[in-house]
């Protein structure tokens, strides 16, 4: 009888936060909560990150860019990995 034993853990966390983190995660997939500055409504945006600076957070949205203030933008984080499936493993 063969038992299994999986260990998880929470790993980090997906959302963005600090230059460091803009910068490396450059050209990545993520997913920002907006809040529109006139109907005071949260959308969520997904796009690649194309930069982050002092005023603005850029998204590139199937080619288009979407210029975002900074004090609209609630939340910019990586959306959940995608599960693989593997072709290994087999038992015998």
């Amino acid at each position: 009888e063969t038992h299994e034993i999986e260990v998880t853990t929470p790993g980090a966390s997906d959302e963005l936060e600090g230059p460091v983190m803009f910068k490396a995660y450059r050209g990545f997939d993520v997913i920002c909560e907006q809040q529109d500055p006139k109907t005071n409504k949260i959308k969520q945006i997904e796009g690649r990150l194309v930069e982050r600076n002092n005023e603005f957070t850029i998204v590139n949205i199937k080619g288009r860019m979407k210029k975002m203030k900074n004090s609209t933008v609630l939340s910019v984080r990586l959306p959940k990995a995608k599960k693989e499936t593997g072709g290994g493993g087999k038992k015998k």
